[in-house]
């Protein structure tokens, strides 16, 4: 689905998401100390995953990173149940 999905105007976009994140470090986002859900596909074609992995390292052990095995960039699409799964879990404290 994410392949069809990003592959109209595809370089524009990576160029506009480029320009975005351009000179900008995940240690400039402040520390969030509540609990957080950082959720991940493991083929996201917009954000690698080692930007999570870097994002979970900053925001520290409050910070629960899941990576969505055969999903890329739009989990709550690409795997819908298991997202929804995985937040009401995560809502829910369990």
């Amino acid at each position: 689905m994410s392949q069809n999905m990003f592959a109209d105007r595809r370089e524009e976009r990576v160029e506009l998401v480029n320009h975005v994140i351009a000179g900008r470090k995940v240690s400039d986002l402040p520390v969030i100390h509540q609990k957080t859900l950082i959720i991940w596909g493991e083929h996201d074609q917009i954000f690698p995953l080692e930007l999570g992995n870097r994002l979970k390292r900053h925001l520290g052990d409050g910070a629960e990173l899941v990576l969505f095995k055969d999903a890329g960039h739009a989990v709550h699409l690409e795997k819908s149940n298991a997202f929804n799964k995985q937040l009401k879990k995560f809502l829910l404290g369990f």
